[in-house]
């Protein structure tokens, strides 16, 4: 699988998607739809390290981010998003999509950090 999802963890309060050098859009999905399962087996809030670092974006990135906010919500708990190992080409199509599909994203907006510690300090301190 293109893409590694679970705990990260022992409280469950942080799902980590791992991204490999190549997915695709079924990948996507996949890791999506378990993520899912995973906030939706607790009760309190959940946040998302996604870790893209040794990952390479796919050409219809833009295709992919339409599809995926057209299939769905964020869960009820679902908390904040910190994008590990963003490249800037990864950046500005970030920055795309979010001009594209402003009312999809508001209230899931997404922090960067270089590395999974620092994505981890991000979480703690916007848990407060």
């Amino acid at each position: 699988m293109g893409i590694i999802t679970r705990w990260d963890d022992k409280q469950q309060t942080i799902v980590l998607l791992e991204f490999e050098t190549s997915w695709t859009l079924d990948d996507l999905k996949q890791a999506v739809q378990e993520a899912d399962a995973l906030i939706s087996s607790v009760d309190h809030r959940v946040d998302l390290l996604i870790d893209i670092e040794d990952s390479r974006m796919p050409s219809d990135f833009m295709g992919m981010a339409r599809v995926l906010l057209a299939e769905g919500e964020a869960r009820a708990n679902e908390g904040r998003r910190v994008v590990v190992g963003a490249n800037m080409l990864f950046r500005q199509g970030y920055q795309a999509v979010k001009a594209a599909f402003r009312s999809k994203l508001e209230g899931r907006e997404i922090s960067f950090a270089a590395d999974r510690d620092e994505g981890r300090a991000i979480l703690r301190s916007l848990r407060g």
